[in-house]
């Protein structure tokens, strides 16, 4: 009734239905950004794009610039674009490549090419180089790219990153969902509801960060884990 009573106002100002209906979908977004966090920003394609084509400018302009490599390589990865970040990292100098940095970038990209063996025993170079790595981060996707076809190894990996980062309410999720794969409804429940304890504790700053991930672990709570 009170959307319909928005709608309604909204309407009456504009004259238009379609406009109305564009001003609410604008009301929402910018909610969503502000307090919520679900959508994801308009922006940053259009600044992604930008940054993009600057370091594609400057890799033509001096094929020898590691650094812009680097970063173009992390930007591919970051669009899914995952052979052609990887031909990218294959082309840095070979002392670059032990790094444990383009290992764990050139470990990502296979293990997204379905390259599943040689991407995790690459990640697994680089956390053995460097265990705190990007704060953990390797060990969550590892996490993720394992989940289906080795659960057991996934809550490991998962196991992992939670002694580096308590407080990361998305490895609390995953962990439900994994505890779900393997059939533990019991644990996937707990592991979501630590995930909700989690996301009360955080200071403010973070709680939009992992606001998202106390969403879906409350839709999974409330509805049994299903959807």
């Amino acid at each position: 009734m009170g959307k319909l009573l928005v709608f309604y106002l909204i309407l009456r100002i504009t004259g238009n239905p379609f406009l109305a209906i564009i001003v609410i979908l604008a009301i929402y977004y910018f909610v969503d950004r502000r307090y919520i966090g679900l959508l994801p920003s308009i922006a940053k394609p259009f600044q992604r794009q930008r940054r993009m084509s600057y370091l594609r400018r400057q890799v033509q302009l001096n094929p020898h610039d590691t650094p812009a490599k680097h970063d173009l390589a992390e930007a591919y990865i970051e669009v899914h674009k995952y052979q052609t970040a990887l031909s990218l990292l294959e082309s840095l100098p070979k002392q670059m490549q032990g790094s444990a940095e383009i290992l764990y970038l050139t470990g990502l990209c296979h293990l997204n090419l379905e390259d599943k063996e040689r991407g995790e025993s690459l990640i697994i170079q680089s956390l053995e180089i460097d265990k705190r790595l990007n704060y953990g981060e390797p060990y969550l996707r590892l996490a993720a790219g394992v989940a289906n076809t080795h659960p057991d190894r996934a809550v490991a990996y998962l196991n992992a990153f939670q002694q580096q980062n308590v407080s990361s309410c998305e490895s609390y999720y995953r962990m439900g969902k994994l505890q779900q794969l393997l059939g533990n409804s019991r644990g996937a429940q707990e592991a979501w509801r630590e995930c909700l304890d989690t996301y009360r504790m955080l200071p403010r700053f973070r709680k939009r960060r992992d606001r998202r991930w106390a969403i879906f672990a409350l839709f999974r709570v409330t509805f049994g884990g299903r959807g």
